[in-house]
């Protein structure tokens, strides 16, 4: 009498899994996703659950995606498996740091120092995409008198993801 076991461990897999960048690389939700698929075997106790999760592709920042397959073998080397898509995005606008609206005295030589300090006082971070590009729009002051003028500047930032954030100030 001959008992074999041509049956294939029983695989539960998860679900395709998006998360937020958190900026850290999100170790603990990706494990935690890998860690979820769990296999029974009716026959020769429990079935080994391997992945062939390795990394992210590099989409933006640090965000990526990956296909992962898992595998669930038994003592006999019947197998089974499951295959899910595994996303993280960056969807978060750079946090901008703005200055504050800018009344300045009349230097006579068009105050190009103090206006360029002020304009470059704005800054902005950002999470998971790295070092935001901030840009303005601005391009001189409006003709008051003499060398006087005002001029309202829209200051942007964006994140390797394309994602922006912006803010309106005065210059006087």
């Amino acid at each position: 009498l001959t008992v074999s076991d041509t049956t294939a461990p029983v695989l539960t897999c998860t679900t395709n899994a998006v998360f937020e960048c958190d900026g850290a690389g999100n170790a603990a939700p990706i494990a935690a996703w890998l860690a979820s698929v769990t296999a029974s075997d009716v026959c020769g106790g429990a079935a080994v659950v391997t992945n062939d999760y390795t990394s992210l592709s590099d989409l933006c920042g640090a965000s990526g995606a990956a296909t992962v397959t898992w595998t669930a073998t038994d003592a006999c080397g019947n197998q089974s498996s499951c295959t899910r898509t595994l996303t993280v995005n960056d969807t978060t606008a750079p946090v901008l740091t703005c200055t504050t609206n800018a009344i300045f005295e009349c230097d006579g030589a068009g105050n190009a120092a103090i206006i360029a300090s002020w304009l470059a006082s704005v800054t902005a971070t950002d999470l998971c995409s790295g070092p935001a590009v901030v840009t303005n729009n601005y391009t001189g002051l409006s003709d008051l008198c003499g060398a006087s003028g005002a001029a309202t500047v829209t200051w942007t930032a964006t994140d390797a993801c394309g994602n922006q954030s912006s803010c309106t100030r005065t210059l006087t």
